[in-house]
């Protein structure tokens, strides 16, 4: 399976989530995000020294620093969410059109190996279809976030398409930057 696109997707979007909140809180509380990120990484890998720093780091923290701190991890994840869900349905969109096998060449399939016809019909006949739709009781999302954070999917496919001119790639590439830019100061 490929993953070099989510992993390029992933790493755009933190690249301008990075951008924004260097422009909003400075470079320095950048440098803080990433020492912490580095640091975990580190400790998840098993280093001890790593994890007793981020401890300490984390614990010596100020109050007016801890909202920012897990905003700027929040909002990473929420960027990594959507390129992760992007990347799902652009891979199984690829499959979908690229496939070999159809509805009608699994049916034959199913009368070649000896299902009389009658019993793939019945099958067929009873089958149920129905759209379940879900929502996690904790996940509350304002409708002007979700509708931001469908944008930057949106534009994620766009870039995905052949043939894009290097103006639409900027335009797309600043579309972003405006979404990451609303989500990092919006109230959301």
């Amino acid at each position: 399976m490929d993953y070099a696109s989510l992993r390029g997707n992933v790493s755009l979007l933190g690249r301008m989530l990075g951008d924004t909140i260097a422009a909003a809180q400075g470079e320095e509380f950048l440098q803080l995000i990433e020492q912490i990120r580095s640091l975990s990484k580190r400790a998840r890998e098993g280093s001890a020294g790593a994890r007793d720093e981020l401890k300490a780091l984390l614990l010596n923290l100020g109050s007016e620093e801890l909202v920012p701190v897990a905003r700027a991890f929040s909002q990473f994840l929420n960027l990594a969410n959507i390129a992760d869900q992007h990347h799902n349905v652009s891979r199984e969109a690829d499959e979908l059109l690229s496939a070999s096998r159809s509805l009608a060449s699994d049916l034959g399939e199913l009368i070649e190996q000896g299902v009389p016809a009658e019993q793939v019909i019945d099958a067929v006949r009873t089958l149920r279809i129905e759209l379940v739709l879900t929502a996690h009781p904790t996940e509350i999302t304002r409708r002007t976030l979700i509708h931001k954070h469908a944008e930057v999917g949106r534009c994620l496919s766009q870039l995905e398409l052949a043939g894009l001119t290097e103006r639409e790639r900027a335009r797309l590439h600043l579309r972003l930057r405006e979404l990451i830019a609303q989500i990092w100061f919006g109230d959301d």
